[in-house]
């Protein structure tokens, strides 16, 4: 799930969370607005009211447990053992990456993305600004 960051300064708006349509590719903000006082959490669509969006940072992490696991396989018998070892220890590497988003409402925020969600977001967002 969407993670976000931060930068949405609304004395009147909580930002509760970003999610992903379950069927679609959009991605909406999920807000509780203290000026209509509801208990119900508003969505934004950001595809809509998207200006402009940059990717800050992509990284790839990996469990220690599993370059150790690899390490210790492939001491013990060569490089064949070495994936083996990887492949049983750990759990795999993944992708997170960090983009800033700004929407015509003048809100700026950023948000963490993993691989899929940002295919998705990739996708969507440049469907709308072409």
């Amino acid at each position: 799930m969407a993670k976000y960051l931060g930068g949405i300064e609304d004395p009147n708006i909580e930002i509760t969370g970003i999610s992903q349509h379950f069927f679609s590719s959009g991605f909406d903000i999920q807000n509780y607005n203290y000026q209509i006082d509801t208990l119900s959490v508003q969505k934004m669509d950001i595809a809509k009211s998207l200006v402009k969006y940059e990717e800050v940072s992509a990284e790839i992490y990996s469990s220690p447990n599993r370059s150790a696991g690899a390490l210790v396989g492939y001491l013990a018998g060569g490089p064949v053992w070495g994936i083996i070892g990887a492949a049983l220890s750990g759990s795999p590497a993944y992708e997170k990456h960090v983009v800033l988003c700004e929407l015509e409402n003048d809100w700026r925020f950023a948000m963490e993305l993993d691989k899929n969600e940002y295919r998705a977001w990739k996708e969507a967002m440049d469907k709308k600004l072409s």
